[in-house]
């Protein structure tokens, strides 16, 4: 292979061989830290019954991984631009291995959440690496097509997730949706040991914005702490108001020392171009609205519809064919004719799958109305991530794609967490707005009424107040389902507008044209519109 990057260590030629074994490593260790995204969804409830862990400490123990594998990569990007992209995957992999081994053998609740902060950071380190190998280690006009690959791969564990999580507790333990990465991770480290070849940047400076990493980290765990705790402590709480103003003045501060500062994580600079800012938005608006699937579906399923984890695991199955077939077509489409369609069309077919999802009612029948929008969302999905992914990795020049890998990563994973928060807020208050409504002319007490307000929290799995007679109780609990599938339909309904605005953005800001480049000084790979 000639060499590909000037202003990166040289790298050997590979053989047909080498490169499928290098994607087949950064697939693997990408999927590893998606899977454990996801897998812990349908355990919760084994979980909480062997710890007797409270709603709010589950809640804990899924976003604090999100937030631990958001904010580091901000700064793991740069660092294996310098230190090496090889060796901080490398670094990244041994590290989320062993936390999972840790994670399978908490004896508490507390020993899981401290094991999950350790995930999210080993997996801060690995992910940049895994695009920025493929950036590196394939010349220009293959890199639409690997990535294309690794599209179609990587986000499948994120759908797989449910249905192997689903699986293994009906069949296993919960604690084995952990474990399954001691070996995926030791075969992981063999291919990347063997095969990956070292680069670097020559061009990174060697001081890190350290402030300016603890301040999105405190700035989005008090904003996070304030959404979660808002609707159970309620919203008047100085506590909540302590940590939404403490996340401004984090924030606000973030952004003022991101602009000072010589060596800034996200130089800011870089969203003067429109391409950079348009394709990091789009990328934040589109995870968080697709964040609202993967949260709200599961909850529907079991605690609406009466499917099994392992049932409801397999509804996503859609996802995962129509991802993997269109993945890697749409990656070869953007490659010749430019991006700007498939990022149009697929963030718009999203929006009619998730208009779709408002459709079934209580006790619907999943064959007729959930699986037609599971397709529609599907095929949308497909047809947006590849591109999505290439122009990302476009948007900077080579010698960056570290920090660019970085920034798109951070930037879905931020969504993600503020979409399981504040769409969480808004689908308790709408929840439990319903239910009031909904149980208003039945014949209730009034500590009927406040047991009731009580168990909002759970959505669809609240329970009846107890002593209620059996026609009482069973209208009471119609009126649950019922409210759920209120909340449930606005969700939906605003996520679909979410994706049509990403959709838009699209439009305004991707153009066709094509520059391939591996000159860190040249311009992106897609040229800005105008």
């Amino acid at each position: 292979m000639q060499n590909i990057q000037s202003n990166l260590t040289s790298t050997p030629k590979l053989t047909p061989w080498q490169g499928n074994l290098i994607l087949a490593a950064t697939i693997i260790g990408a999927g590893m830290v998606f899977l454990d995204g996801t897998v812990v969804t349908v355990a919760l409830p084994q979980i909480q019954k062997e710890f007797n862990a409270s709603v709010s400490g589950l809640q804990w123990l899924i976003d604090i991984y999100i937030l631990f594998l958001s904010v580091p990569i901000l700064v793991a990007g740069s660092l294996s631009d310098r230190y090496g992209r090889k060796k901080l995957f490398n670094l990244g992999l041994i590290g989320f291995t062993l936390a999972s081994v840790g994670c399978g053998a908490a004896t508490d609740l507390d020993q899981l959440i401290l094991a999950r902060v350790f995930q999210g950071i080993s997996g801060a380190v690995m992910l940049p690496g895994c695009l920025a190998i493929l950036n590196a280690s394939f010349p220009a006009e293959m890199r639409g097509r690997v990535v294309g690959t690794w599209s179609a791969f990587t986000p499948l564990t994120t759908a797989i997730g449910p249905l192997l999580g689903g699986w293994l507790v009906d069949n296993v333990s919960w604690r084995a949706a952990f474990y399954i990465n001691l070996p995926l991770g030791l075969l992981t480290l063999f291919l990347s040991s063997r095969f990956i070849p070292e680069s670097r940047s020559k061009k990174i400076p060697e001081s890190q914005d350290w402030l300016g990493a603890v301040l999105i980290t405190v700035g989005l765990g008090s904003l996070i702490y304030g959404l979660i705790e808002g609707p159970h402590l309620g919203w008047a709480a100085p506590s909540v108001w302590v940590a939404i103003g403490s996340s401004l003045a984090c924030l606000i501060g973030f952004v003022v020392v991101e602009a000072k500062t010589a060596h800034p994580m996200i130089p800011l600079e870089l969203f003067r171009h429109r391409l950079f800012a348009g394709i990091t938005l789009i990328t934040f608006i589109l995870y968080f609205a697709m964040s609202g699937v993967f949260f709200f579906f599961p909850l529907n399923l079991q605690q609406i519809q009466g499917f099994s984890a392992t049932n409801t695991g397999a509804a996503f199955m859609p996802i995962i064919v129509l991802l993997f077939l269109l993945s890697r077509w749409s990656g070869y489409y953007a490659d010749k004719f430019g991006p700007r369609m498939p990022m149009i069309i697929g963030p718009a077919v999203i929006a009619v799958g998730f208009f779709m999802y408002m459709i079934p009612g209580e006790s619907a029948n999943y064959w007729l109305t959930f699986l037609p929008a599971t397709i529609v969302f599907g095929v949308g999905l497909g047809i947006t991530v590849a591109p999505l992914t290439t122009v990302a990795l476009g948007a900077a020049p080579i010698h960056l794609s570290g920090l660019a890998s970085g920034v798109s990563n951070a930037a879905s994973r931020i969504a993600s967490m503020l979409a399981v928060a504040t769409l969480g807020a808004l689908m308790v208050l709408q929840f439990s707005a319903s239910v009031e409504n909904r149980t208003r002319p039945l014949p209730l007490s009034e500590q009927d009424r406040v047991l009731l307000q009580e168990e909002k929290l759970k959505l669809g799995g609240a329970s009846a107040p107890p002593d209620l007679t059996p026609a009482v109780q069973a209208q009471v609990d119609t009126a649950i389902d019922n409210a759920f599938v209120d909340a449930f339909r606005l969700m939906m309904g605003l996520c679909g507008l979410l994706a049509l605005a990403s959709a838009g953005v699209s439009a305004l800001t991707i153009s066709n044209q094509i520059i391939h480049h591996d000159d860190g000084h040249q311009p992106p790979h897609f040229e800005i519109m105008g």
